[in-house]
């Protein structure tokens, strides 16, 4: 009985030590989790301003998110966000002081149009009740029955006052019309020039600044609500060959057609981007590796369906292409570049394999 009980003791103590490991692996992952949210919520709070050097402070952000992506230590990765603690408060407190800076200049602006506004204000009614006094007087002059001759003047000129303030009025609100309208069109402009800079000249869609742009807020946001989603990488199958046969401006047009297709067999919140040359990508949020593949077969079998017009030399030539397609799914260690790396390599092996095909990574 005795030795039973020491055994039964012991068991006991290996069952604490065992849940006491588990609370701090627990612990330890919580704590990793953590710092991981707050290097986002700081690459967040980072404003884009070239005089506070944000882009440096954001690759910094960027170096100490790869170092966490890549260790299971603890101690190296608390040893490396020490080293760079005070970058981070340094930048804080630059990019405090400018927010400061441009909060007074804000102020003393509105101040001076504040000012501005009140001394118009006041001779706008200064002038109105000039005239409306005048108008007052020589309405009190009407009164008099002996100089009926001078009334009539007076009349006409009493109405040509009001006349005048009445235009004023009018011309006061024209003027704030044309200014509304001109802010108007400068917004629509501003918008026109950031969707020009972001929108490929050919085909319409969108541009590499734009995909990389999207890549990395949609990897950022995926990594912090853990949630994953799909890239397809798709290539015009022999090109070339179409650029020689009938050239470069049949093979634009093709581009743009080829873009407009696959533009029409995807979801309005997809993603869809020129890549380069004849290559395009198309993004599926929150797709799984399984359903991106079968919308990429099906997308590949509608553009090998699809023919084009060439109308060369007054005929009715047509010609068709195939594409092929890489498709992969974020992982956690995912970049901007690795993800497309990925992509690019199962496209590659489904231009070995014969073109015109869909390769997954889980295929390679």
């Amino acid at each position: 009985m005795s030795f039973f009980g020491k055994s039964k003791r012991g068991d006991n103590f290996k069952t604490i030590a065992l849940c006491h490991q588990e609370f701090s692996d627990e612990l330890k992952n919580h704590y990793l989790n953590t710092i991981f949210r707050l290097i986002l919520f700081l690459k967040k709070f980072a404003l884009d301003i070239r005089e506070i050097e944000s882009d440096r402070f954001k690759s910094e952000l960027d170096e100490i998110k790869n170092i966490y992506l890549a260790t299971n230590s603890y101690k190296q990765l608390s040893k490396f966000l020490n080293r760079h603690t005070p970058r981070v408060e340094c930048y804080i407190k630059r990019q405090q002081s400018y927010l400061n800076d441009r909060e007074k200049e804000l102020r003393d602006i509105i101040d001076l149009l504040s000012k501005a506004m009140t001394g118009l204000n006041t001779d706008n009614k200064r002038f109105y009740q000039r005239l409306y006094d005048h108008s007052e007087k020589l309405e009190k002059i009407t009164l008099l029955d002996d100089i009926k001759k001078i009334k009539n003047s007076l009349e006409t000129e009493v109405f040509q006052i009001r006349q005048a303030v009445n235009d004023q009025k009018k011309l006061e609100l024209k003027k704030i019309e044309l200014l509304a309208s001109e802010v108007h069109t400068l917004r629509n402009e501003l918008e026109k020039t950031r969707t020009h800079l972001q929108t490929d000249t050919l085909t319409g869609v969108n541009n590499r600044k734009a995909l990389d742009q999207y890549l990395e807020q949609l990897i950022e946001q995926s990594q912090l609500h853990k949630y994953s989603f799909s890239m397809m990488l798709l290539d015009i199958d022999d090109f070339k060959m179409i650029n020689d046969t009938y050239g470069h401006l049949i093979g634009d047009r093709v581009l743009v057609a080829f873009a407009q297709k696959c533009r029409s067999l995807i979801r309005s919140d997809d993603f869809i981007a020129r890549y380069g040359g004849e290559e395009f990508v198309i993004i599926l949020p929150k797709a799984s590796l399984r359903n991106a593949k079968k919308k990429a077969k099906q997308i590949c079998k509608a553009l090998a369906a699809t023919r084009y017009t060439i109308d060369e030399n007054g005929t009715d030539d047509s010609l068709s292409v195939t594409a092929s397609i890489g498709v992969v799914s974020m992982s956690k260690e995912d970049g901007v570049a690795e993800i497309i790396e990925r992509a690019d390599k199962a496209l590659y092996r489904a231009k070995r394999e014969g073109k015109n095909r869909v390769f997954t990574e889980k295929d390679l």
